[in-house]
């Protein structure tokens, strides 16, 4: 059984008498057994509003049906009878909202929306792993492929151990990028078993790490004689995609970098920021990067973000230095 919270920040548009589309691409096997849909939309008249989920094998349910009428914003969690027809299917795919208009002259605003999963694991997933004593070889080193891309917002982790001194042990995970944040440092004594969660700011020098690649437990045994085992451990994040920003017409690889050090790694997160937060940004810089102007970054961000990049090139070759 795992968990998983995938979160997508979109600050879109919902035009009048049509719709957009937002997927979310789990790339982990599991079957579903319990399923929470988070949405937060703007907008004047929720009744105007349909919203549709559908999962990877093309199995769609309606999560809001024009209720409400004239009550402002959807800001809610979706979960229990609702969402049962999930119940049972592949977690592996792309998962696909649909938020459509059907009136005029109201329009509204798609800013985030997020699927908290439980899953049955589809494969075994955690090996039984014996500690060599100290004295015998280095340290056991398990690791755990991570094959989605992006930056960590949070990471959390699980660790389960037995051991004749839990008190002996010295427990570290790093991250792909290198970055080592030790986990337990000798503690808990003449324990012999210890399953703990680890979160917050424990874990916040992972802040920002690459998520793809190679994460490693490492767990060094400082008793010559006794010997353990690793029952089980895993490693979740929430997580922002990566983006070109330089896309952007107006930002080059220096002001990207200073956007990514402020935080702000995709098309999204740099549509939700707004120009006066961004210029503080370059002001903070210094002299070479007060003098550009984001006013129009955030709105070219957003169309990226959409993928519409013909209409985000056709105003980019009428505009000047990404100026309005």
């Amino acid at each position: 059984m795992f968990t998983l919270f995938k979160e997508n920040h979109v600050n879109a548009e919902i035009p009048d008498h049509s719709g957009i589309t937002n997927s979310i691409n789990v790339w982990r096997k599991g079957k579903v057994q319990d399923i929470k849909v988070h949405l937060d939309i703007t907008h004047p008249f929720v009744g105007d509003l349909i919203v549709k989920l559908a999962s990877p094998s093309g199995k769609e349910v309606v999560l809001h049906n024009r209720e409400g009428g004239s009550s402002d914003n959807l800001q809610v969690t979706i979960e229990g009878d609702v969402l049962q027809e999930f119940i049972g299917e592949k977690a592996k795919g792309l998962w696909t909202l649909t938020c459509e208009d059907h009136a005029t002259r109201d329009s509204g605003t798609l800013n985030t929306w997020g699927i908290d999963f439980v899953c049955d694991e589809m494969e075994e997933a955690y090996k039984r792993e014996i500690f060599i004593p100290n004295n015998d070889a280095d340290a056991l080193l398990s690791t755990q492929e991570c094959r989605f891309s992006g930056r960590v917002i949070a990471a959390e982790a699980d660790v389960e151990i037995e051991h004749p001194l839990i008190g002996d042990l010295v427990v570290s995970l790093t991250s792909p990028s290198g970055t080592e944040v030790v986990l337990l440092n000798r503690e808990g004594g003449s324990q012999n078993h210890v399953k703990r969660h680890f979160e917050g700011s424990q874990m916040d020098a992972f802040k920002g790490s690459e998520t793809a690649g190679t994460w490693t437990l490492k767990v060094d045994n400082f008793h010559a004689a006794d010997n353990g085992v690793l029952k089980h451990w895993k490693v979740k994040f929430r997580y922002e995609q990566v983006d070109n920003l330089k896309k952007v017409e107006g930002i080059g690889p220096k002001i990207e970098q200073l956007l990514n050090n402020a935080g702000i790694w995709s098309f999204s997160a740099l549509a939700a920021t707004s120009a006066d937060a961004i210029k503080d940004i370059l002001i903070a810089a210094g002299d070479r990067f007060k003098m550009h102007d984001p006013t129009s970054w955030p709105m070219q961000a957003s169309m990226a973000a959409q993928g519409k990049w013909e209409e985000l090139k056709e105003w980019q070759d009428v505009a000047v230095g990404g100026k309005m």
